[in-house]
């Protein structure tokens, strides 16, 4: 099984998983909103910028993980 495989699966049948792909699309709407509004950014702004990525990493590592584990055989769905 491929990893999109895999990660299609999870996206149907594992709500842990899942909740954290649609946070992450979320938080990537978000920057994406940041960036198209203007060129540069207030203080606030970039604070914001640099929390959103570093909330998107740690929710791309809870994925990563997860697909880990089916891979190992460690998590059957």
């Amino acid at each position: 099984m491929t990893e999109q495989e895999i990660i299609e699966r999870l996206m149907e049948n594992h709500e842990e998983f899942k909740k954290l792909k649609m946070e992450h699309a979320q938080l990537e709407s978000r920057l994406e909103e940041l960036y198209s509004s203007k060129r540069f950014f207030t203080t606030e702004e970039e604070i914001e910028i640099k929390g959103i990525k570093r909330q998107k990493l740690q929710l791309k590592d809870k994925m990563n993980a997860i697909v880990s584990k089916v891979k190992k055989g460690e998590l059957v769905f």
